[in-house]
């Protein structure tokens, strides 16, 4: 998107799903035998990764940088329904709250005239 317009505001969604249970339904993945692991060691590990991700405040900042970016935790294991899981401070830049805040602030300072 940046190396379309530069003042375009460029965010992204993450889930993570933390259900040691969950089953992949495509064909290439049945019966597949998964090692056992951490569950919670692998989601922390996986949020901090996205959490570390430098994000644009200006247009001319590097244009591969997202404006803005949200992980979103979720226990699913392919039969229930899924249920979100509480994992992220309110003021992590990756909180979905902040994302929001995030992007409105940006569109409003990028694309409002100021009076």
């Amino acid at each position: 998107m940046h190396n379309h317009c530069r003042e375009c505001i460029a965010a992204a969604i993450i889930i993570v799903n933390t259900s040691p249970l969950y089953e992949n339904p495509d064909a290439f993945a049945k019966g597949l035998l998964r090692p056992k692991f951490k569950m919670e060691k692998v989601a922390a590990d996986t949020i901090k990764i996205f959490g570390q991700v430098p994000l644009r405040e200006l247009p001319d900042e590097p244009n591969d940088q997202p404006e803005a970016l949200a992980v979103i935790v979720v226990n699913y294991d392919g039969v229930q329904p899924a249920t979100l899981v509480d994992y992220l401070p309110g003021a992590s830049q990756i909180h979905y709250n902040t994302f929001i805040e995030r992007i409105a602030r940006l569109y409003v300072g990028r694309f409002i005239p100021r009076r």
